[in-house]
C-alpha cells in the first residue's frame, strides 16, 4: 500500500455556457500554471505515485538494467551521399544522443560506405550530446547542410515544447555563427537557397501554428528576416521542404482535408511563392519535380489519391495527365523525384511500401519489407541522380534493418542490419496476427508479440496499444524493450483501428467527426477478441494508448471499464470538449477537421460531448489507470491529465484509486535520450506487472 493517502483536488466550481447548455466545470482551475497551488497539488500527486510504487523499487532498478544492457553501445548508421561527402550518425558508448558526422565520399559501394572513416578524415557536424547539456526534454529538430557543404544549420529545443531555435555552423573551422532564430515551429529542417547564405523557416502565430514561412540571410538581424507567405486561414499549417533536385522550396499550406502548395526557386533571387493550384475544399497534391516535369499526387476523383504529370513550366490544371489512375486498394501517401525515377510511398492492400515509377516507360515496381508484418520507412536519399532509393524495415522479432532498391531493376540489396541486442533470442518468441469483428462485422487487425509458450487460456498478460486518429498507421515495429514484459509473461499487441490510415483514407474517414465513436468500438472489439480467444483474460488485460490515443483510453474506459486489468494513459487528450471550445490554444482551429468545431453547432458540440473523456467520468469501477503529463506539453497541456484524473479520484468506486505522475522539466514526448527515457519507461511497466498480478507478493 502507498505511504499515504492520494490527494483530492480541491472543487473550485466554474460556469460554463455555450448553445443554451450549462455545465459547471469542478477543476477549470487547473489550467492556471501561475496559481501556486496548481503545482503544489501536481508534486503531491507525484509523491503519492511515488510512494505506491516504492514497495518494488528493486524490480524497478531490475527492469532499467534490463533495457540498458539491451542497448547497442556503438552503432553507426549508413551514411548517406550529398554532394562530396556522406553524413551518418554514430552511437557513443554512455552517451544519450549520437553525434551527428561526415566524412568524404569515394564510392557508393556498401563495403566502403559502412568502413569506419580514416584517421583524421571524420568531421563531427554536431555532437548533439553537447547540445543537449544533460536536459531531460532535448530534441533535435532536424538539420540541413547548405549547397557548398560548407554551413550546417539545425533546430534544437530544450524544454518539451513545440519551439525550436535555429543556429549554424561552419564545418571548415567549426565555428558556430552568430545567427540564432528563436520560436522556429515543429523540428522540421530548415532550407537552404543555392546561394549558400539564405535560410528559409517557419514561425508560429499565438497559438503555435506554423503560419508564416521567413527567410533570413545569414549576418542579418533576425528582426530582418523577409516574409516569404502567410497563410491566415486558422484552420490551416504551414511546412516547407525543398525538392529533392535543390530547385525549388515547397511551401504546403494544409488542414487536415485540404492543402495548397507553392514553390519558389532557390536560385538565391527574390520572388514570391507561386501556386501550383488554388485550393479546394477537400482536395490535397503533393508535387515532385523529375526532369522537366512535375509528377503530382491528388485525390481529385480518387480517395485514395492517384498520379499526374505535367511541364515543369507550365504546371496548370490544364496541363495534368494521368500516369496512375485511383485504386480501392492502393493509397499513394507521399511522392519523391530523382532525376530519372519517380518513388510513390503507398500502402497496398494494407502493407507499407512504395511505388518506383518509370516515366519513361510509364511501368511501377512494388517495394515492401521482404519480411510480412512490419514497419517500413524510406531513408535519407538526398541525391537527385542517384540511382538507388534507400529504405528501412523490421517487425516486432527482427530488428531495423537498411536497405537500397535499384530504381532500374528494382533489385534489392541490404546495406546493413542492426545488431540484436545482447543476448536477444528470438526463437522465444513468435508473431501472431489475429482479427476482431467490429461491431458492423469490418475485421480489424490485431498484431501480437508473444512468449512462445504464452496460454491461449486466459492466463497470460497483454498490453493493448491503440492510436487510431489523424490518418497514422499503428505498423508494427521492433521494440527491445518490451521484451522485459513478454518475458514476464506480457505479450505486446498492436490494434489498427479505424481513424488510422492502415487501410487508407477510407479506413481513416470512418473514425473522424461523426464517425469518431467507430475508433472507440474497434478498440473495444479488439479486447474482446483478445479475452474471448485466450490471450489474455479481463484482469491481465492492459490497454494503452498515447496523445490522440489518450482520448480514445479515456473513452474506453468510461464505457467498458470491466475489460481492463489496468490502463495507461500518456498525455492524454481527455479534455476534448473544452479544449476544441478554446480557439486560443495550439492545435484547436486546426483540429476542427478531425473532431468538429463544437461552437459552430448544437449537433457537433452534442456529439463531442457524448464521448469526451473528462466529462464523461462518473461513478463506476475504474481499473488501476496511470496518467502521464509533461508540464511543458503545448499539444496535450498537463491540465487534461490532472483534470481527468481529479474527476476520476472521487468517482471511482474501484480499489486503486488512479495514477498521476506530471514530468515539469518535459512535454509531449517525455524525457529524451536512449538512457534517460528507460526510467520512465520502468515505472510503467513496474504499475502494469503489478495491476495485472504479475509480480510475485503484489497480485490485486
Amino acid at each position: 500500500m502507498p505511504a499515504a493517502e492520494p490527494p483530492l483536488a480541491e472543487k473550485r466550481p466554474h460556469p460554463l455556457q455555450v448553445h443554451d447548455v450549462t455545465w459547471t466545470d469542478d477543476y477549470f482551475w487547473l489550467r492556471d500554471r501561475e496559481d501556486p497551488a496548481v503545482k503544489t497539488y501536481l508534486e503531491a500527486e507525484n509523491a503519492w505515485f511515488e510512494s505506491y510504487l516504492a514497495p518494488m523499487q528493486a524490480l524497478r532498478e531490475t527492469l532499467v538494467g534490463e533495457m540498458t544492457a539491451r542497448i547497442i553501445e556503438e552503432d553507426t548508421s549508413v551514411p548517406y551521399r550529398k554532394g562530396d561527402w556522406v553524413y551518418y550518425s554514430r552511437e557513443v558508448a554512455g552517451k544519450d544522443h549520437p553525434l551527428v558526422c561526415r566524412k568524404p565520399w569515394r564510392s557508393d559501394d556498401a563495403s566502403v560506405l559502412l568502413a569506419p572513416a580514416a584517421p583524421g578524415e571524420e568531421v563531427i557536424v554536431i555532437d548533439l550530446n553537447e547540445r543537449a547539456a544533460g536536459d531531460a526534454a532535448f530534441s533535435f529538430g532536424g538539420g540541413a547542410v547548405s549547397p557548398d557543404g560548407r554551413l550546417y544549420a539545425w533546430k534544437e529545443n530544450h524544454d518539451g515544447t513545440d519551439l525550436y531555435t535555429l543556429r549554424v555552423r561552419d564545418l571548415v573551422n567549426g565555428a558556430i555563427l552568430s545567427d540564432e532564430i528563436e520560436g522556429t515551429m515543429f523540428d522540421d529542417a530548415p532550407v537552404w537557397g543555392l546561394d549558400n547564405h539564405t535560410l528559409f523557416y517557419t514561425l508560429g502565430d499565438e497559438t503555435d501554428r506554423p503560419w508564416r514561412v521567413m527567410r533570413h540571410v545569414l549576418g542579418a538581424k533576425t528582426e530582418e528576416a523577409k516574409l516569404v507567405f502567410e497563410e491566415p486561414d486558422s484552420r490551416f499549417s504551414v511546412s516547407i521542404d525543398s525538392t529533392k533536385s535543390g530547385r525549388f522550396l515547397i511551401i504546403t499550406s494544409s488542414s487536415k482535408d485540404t492543402s495548397e502548395t507553392s514553390r519558389l526557386p532557390l536560385s538565391g533571387e527574390a520572388g514570391v511563392p507561386e501556386v501550383f493550384l488554388p485550393r479546394q475544399e477537400g482536395i490535397r497534391t503533393s508535387y515532385a519535380d523529375c526532369g522537366d516535369e512535375w509528377f503530382i499526387l491528388s485525390n481529385e476523383g480518387a480517395v485514395n489519391g492517384r498520379i499526374f504529370r505535367a511541364p515543369l513550366a507550365h504546371p496548370d490544371r490544364q496541363s495534368w495527365v494521368e500516369v496512375l489512375p485511383g485504386d480501392d486498394t492502393i493509397a499513394y501517401e507521399s511522392i519523391d523525384a530523382f532525376a530519372t525515377h519517380v518513388v510513390i510511398g503507398a500502402r497496398n492492400a494494407g502493407v507499407p511500401g512504395f511505388f518506383l515509377l518509370d516515366p519513361d516507360k510509364g511501368t511501377t515496381k512494388w517495394v515492401t519489407s521482404p519480411t510480412e508484418g512490419g514497419w517500413v520507412s524510406g531513408e535519407p536519399s538526398p541525391e537527385y541522380h542517384a540511382k538507388a532509393q534507400r529504405f528501412s524495415y523490421e517487425t516486432m522479432i527482427h530488428p531495423y534493418t537498411v536497405a537500397e532498391v535499384d530504381l532500374g531493376t528494382a533489385e534489392i540489396r541490404i546495406l546493413k542490419e542492426k545488431t540484436p541486442p545482447p543476448g536477444y533470442d528470438p526463437s522465444k518468441y513468435r508473431v501472431e496476427r489475429t482479427f476482431a469483428t467490429a461491431s458492423d462485422g469490418t475485421k480489424i487487425p490485431i498484431w501480437l508479440l508473444l512468449a512462445v509458450d504464452h496460454p491461449r487460456d486466459g492466463s497470460g498478460g497483454i498490453l493493448l496499444d491503440g492510436y487510431g486518429a489523424y490518418g497514422i498507421a499503428s505498423d508494427p515495429w521492433f521494440d527491445s524493450n518490451v521484451f522485459s514484459l513478454v518475458d514476464r509473461g506480457v505479450g505486446f499487441a498492436i490494434a489498427q483501428i479505424r481513424g488510422g490510415g492502415e487501410f487508407g483514407r477510407p479506413w481513416y474517414e470512418a473514425g473522424k467527426l461523426a464517425r469518431k465513436e467507430t475508433t472507440f468500438t474497434d478498440y473495444i472489439a479488439c479486447a474482446e477478441h483478445l479475452i474471448a480467444e485466450g490471450y489474455a483474460s479481463k484482469s491481465t488485460l492492459c490497454g494503452s494508448g498515447a496523445s490522440a490515443g489518450g482520448l480514445l483510453a479515456g473513452a474506453v474506459l468510461n464505457r467498458r471499464p470491466d475489460l481492463f486489468g489496468a490502463f495507461i494513459a500518456n498525455v492524454p487528450f481527455v479534455d476534448v470538449l473544452n479544449t476544441m471550445l478554446d480557439a486560443s490554444l495550439p492545435l484547436t482551429t486546426g483540429e476542427y477537421d478531425e473532431w468538429g468545431d463544437p461552437a459552430s453547432t448544437r449537433e457537433v458540440f452534442d456529439r463531442i460531448r457524448a464521448y469526451s473523456p473528462y466529462d464523461n467520468v462518473r461513478a463506476q469501477a475504474y481499473p488501476p489507470i496511470l496518467v502521464l503529463a509533461g508540464w511543458n506539453d503545448n499539444r496535450v497541456p498537463y491540465w487534461e491529465a490532472a483534470k481527468w484524473v481529479a474527476k476520476l479520484r472521487i468517482h471511482n468506486t474501484g480499489a486503486t484509486p488512479p495514477l498521476l505522475r506530471t514530468a515539469f522539466e518535459t512535454g509531449h514526448g517525455g524525457a529524451s535520450g536512449r538512457y534517460k527515457e528507460l526510467d520512465e519507461i520502468a515505472m510503467q511497466y513496474l504499475f502494469m506487472l503489478k495491476s495485472l498480478g504479475k509480480v510475485h507478493g503484489f497480485a490485486r
